[in-house]
């Protein structure tokens, strides 16, 4: 059943004039044309102001948002202080670890420069695109697993850092 305007893979349809495409940027990137399109129907476009919440450390949380436009601040809370992580942008994504593990959000995600334009994904429908089209599926997975390595790796960069700072700093102590 092939029509003029229609993409399909593994049983989607999408009508290129009245949806927009995931366009292929971040953990996208890497999908082609038919998977974004396939994709993008178990999700939703979205525009966030500036100020809005994407994720509230210790809230509950079970989507994860591709950034298209916009900026987005991630930071933490502990012990009263407030540290910002990180400043996202286009093809950044924030709450991919509710999508493999569903726990309460690690971090505050909130719009900084805006409005942010967003695809969001639910953990119910990703599982559901996944049971559907798993070679895809399992090629989302590895993007993902991509993601959570390099921040695991830069996390450990900036530990690396702090501990050699500290260890100069004891070094230069008075006796």
């Amino acid at each position: 059943m092939e029509k003029v305007g229609m993409i399909t893979a593994k049983g989607c349809a999408m009508d290129l004039k009245t949806n927009s495409l995931l366009p292929a940027i971040g953990f996208a990137a890497g999908l082609t044309a038919d998977a974004r399109a396939c994709l993008c129907e178990f999700g939703r476009f979205a525009d966030r102001p500036v100020g809005s919440f994407l994720a509230k450390q210790g809230r509950p949380h079970h989507a994860m948002s591709l950034l298209l436009s916009g900026r987005v601040s991630v930071s933490v809370a502990a012990h009263g202080d407030h540290v910002e992580l990180g400043l996202l942008s286009a093809g950044d994504v924030v709450g991919e670890m509710s999508l493999i593990d569903p726990q309460v959000a690690s971090a505050t995600a909130r719009v900084v420069e805006g409005p942010a334009r967003l695809w969001i994904i639910e953990r119910v429908a990703f599982d559901r695109f996944v049971a559907q089209d798993s070679a895809t599926g399992s090629a989302l997975y590895k993007a993902l697993g991509k993601v959570l390595c390099k921040r695991v790796r830069a996390d450990s960069e900036l530990m690396l850092r702090k501990a050699e700072e500290m260890r100069s700093h004891l070094l230069d102590m008075d006796y």
